[in-house]
């Protein structure tokens, strides 16, 4: 796989059944336009038909109380000046067999909906500009007067000036009004949705007392009154089981790093572990036919459980991105470590391909099956995975961000990319990665940090090398958000163990990090386990910039300049360094890109990028 091969292949999400059919929505890059193509697949007898999208992108649809009726959020693909545009609109339309109406339109961004129980009306979240700031006409001029921390977030942009709200809207007369008013609650957004028998339920955002960070909240809205369920908690993807509230998350968000789990919340705002002795990573929870349903991270995959029976549905070496049921029948998306996303029908524990999404990408495009070690580190075991392109080729290790994540058995086209550039690739979960439980995600707190990573890290990567028979001594290091951390680490406590590195979105400074990241109030203290004001030796202990004078390695920094959880700045320090030491580097920055530059970035700019990294790694490696 090449970088131009990035357009070639779909991502599939938002799985949806009903009766005898499902949709599912399928979004690929477009480099002409420099834009992600989202449109819907419906499969109906066995056969897929694609929905006309033209130029708008189809996303997040959901059956109605027919299985013909399929509803669907609408907004324009196409790139417009925003000096000349005026309004953002987002619409959710339904289509009926040929008959296709709009129900429901914004001027801002719809971020979900919910079809009510007796299939009468829909409720719609959406995020729009505040009351005071929506009729100013030249925004971007406007100065920014904020009060609160934070007054932007990454992905979100400025989030000072925007408000959650929520919509009835009533299907048979199109009238809507406003149920939950986010200018007159000071909501800045909100998440999950779900219809209860006085109401709805959701979880939301506001800034706290001190306005010093985002409160989490859990609220019902009973009468036009919001009554508060619970704070103080991360939770989403609301549902009920068993006729109780139940939510995916944490109880208190300063538990983390830890599991997120199956919560249940009692109405006096009381919150138990539905599977307390479950020691896994939860990602999504659904209920059918009074089962509860979730998919678990473990190992590098990541898996599909009944969880009222405690029994797993599959073992296999893949990733289940979502699920859904159609009459008695499962269907997931699912991928593997060499071929993308494709639906799946459950049978008997095994999958059986029903969709053709990559079919074309899997028969042009070369790509890299793995090897898969858990490597005994003699502190620990660690799960690392290899591509073995040749042993006299050079290497490259990978580290992957978080730290709380993981690397495993997924299509991910960085290790095809590089692979197919004529790199070895090693890769590796070490302590303080999800899919291994509790204590392991949090063996990296406090002065652990940088040192039982550390170990795995080299570790693993000198063993997989040696196992993989790989006799080339020219390896390189990369690594983003806190990737980029482990990597900068690295090259200053071990100058002259690799000859090629890129450090990405890193972490580099915990003590300018405190100032200038959304969440530079909080994730600190819960991976350092101590405040900045009272052990400020501690942040400066645990920041690669205090030792960036010891690099000598050629390094590329690449960061995005709306990059606003690891902000810009901590490139330009470990940049500035190395260059007035005359170390030889070079700094990528990307203009209107966020952290998730690598992920979800502009095609374009995901393409550059990767011709930058290929070409950095071949011209110090080679």
């Amino acid at each position: 796989m090449k970088s131009e091969n990035l357009n070639s292949f779909n991502t599939l999400s938002n799985l949806v059944g009903k009766g005898k059919n499902l949709v599912v929505q399928s979004t690929r890059m477009d480099f002409d336009t420099n834009t992600y193509i989202s449109e819907l697949w419906k499969r109906s007898n066995g056969e897929w038909k694609k929905f006309k999208s033209g130029d708008s992108n189809f996303s997040n649809p959901k059956f109605g109380d027919k299985e013909n009726t399929i509803f669907y959020i609408k907004t324009n693909r196409t790139v417009q000046d925003k000096s000349k545009s005026k309004k953002t609109l987002s619409s959710i339309y339904m289509q009926a067999g040929r008959s296709v109406n709009k129900v429901f339109e914004i001027d801002g961004s719809i971020s979900n909906y919910l079809l009510s129980a007796d299939g009468k009306f829909i409720y719609v979240t959406s995020s729009e500009f505040s009351e005071e700031f929506k009729n100013i006409e030249n925004k971007d001029s406007e100065p920014m007067y904020y009060e609160n921390l934070p007054f932007r977030f990454d992905t979100r942009g400025i989030i000072y000036n925007k408000r959650g709200h929520v919509y009835k809207v009533n299907l048979g007369t199109s009238k809507f009004n406003k149920i939950v008013d986010g200018d007159k609650n000071h909501i800045i957004s909100i998440g999950s949705l779900v219809e209860s028998d006085k109401g709805v339920v959701f979880s939301y955002e506001k800034y706290n007392s001190k306005g010093t960070m985002l409160e989490e909240k859990v609220g019902s809205l009973e009468a036009k009154k919001i009554n508060e369920v619970h704070s103080k908690g991360s939770m989403g993807n609301l549902f009920y089981y068993e006729g109780e509230l139940h939510a995916v998350g944490l109880r208190n968000r300063f538990d983390w790093p830890t599991n997120t789990a199956v919560l249940k919340l009692s109405s006096n705002g009381k919150v138990t572990f539905r599977h307390r002795t479950f020691d896994r990573n939860v990602v999504k929870a659904e209920v059918s036919d009074s089962i509860l349903y979730f998919l678990y991270e473990d190992s590098g995959k990541t898996l599909l459980r009944d969880g009222t029976n405690n029994i797993d549905l599959i073992d296999a070496e893949v990733t289940v991105k979502d699920f859904a049921f159609n009459n008695d029948k499962i269907y997931v998306i699912a991928n593997s470590f060499s071929k993308p996303d494709e639906v799946y029908e459950l049978n008997n524990g095994q999958l059986e391909k029903t969709s053709k999404a990559n079919e074309f990408f899997n028969k042009k495009v070369k790509t890299w099956d793995c090897e898969y070690r858990r490597i005994d580190t003699g502190k620990s075991k660690i799960d690392t995975w290899g591509i073995f392109v040749g042993k006299d080729k050079p290497t490259i290790l990978n580290i992957h961000g978080g730290p709380a994540s993981q690397y495993g058995f997924t299509f991910f086209d960085e290790f095809q990319t590089y692979a197919s550039a004529g790199f070895n690739v090693i890769a590796c979960n070490p302590r303080g990665s999800s899919g291994r439980g509790h204590d392991f995600l949090r063996d990296v707190c406090g002065n652990k940090w940088g040192m039982t990573d550390l170990h795995d890290v080299l570790t693993s990567f000198k063993s997989m090398k040696k196992l993989m028979g790989i006799t080339n001594r020219n390896d390189g290091i990369m690594g983003g958000s806190y990737g980029g951390f482990m990597t900068s680490w690295v090259i200053s406590h071990n100058p002259n163990m690799f000859k090629s590195a890129i450090v990405e979105r890193a972490l580099l400074n915990w003590e300018t990090m405190v100032g200038t990241s959304d969440i530079g109030i909080g994730f600190p203290e819960m991976y350092l386990l101590d405040d900045m004001e009272k052990n400020i030796n501690l942040y400066r202990k645990k920041s690669p910039i205090t030792y960036a004078s010891n690099i000598k390695t050629p390094t590329l920094i690449i960061h995005s300049q709306e990059d606003y959880r690891c902000p810009v700045e901590q490139a330009e320090q470990l940049f500035s360094n190395l260059k007035r030491r005359s170390v030889k580097t070079a700094m990528l920055r990307f203009p209107g890109e966020s952290h998730e530059l690598s992920r979800s970035g502009t095609p374009n700019h995901r393409k550059q990028r990767f011709d930058h990294i290929i070409n950095w790694h071949k011209d110090n490696l080679n």
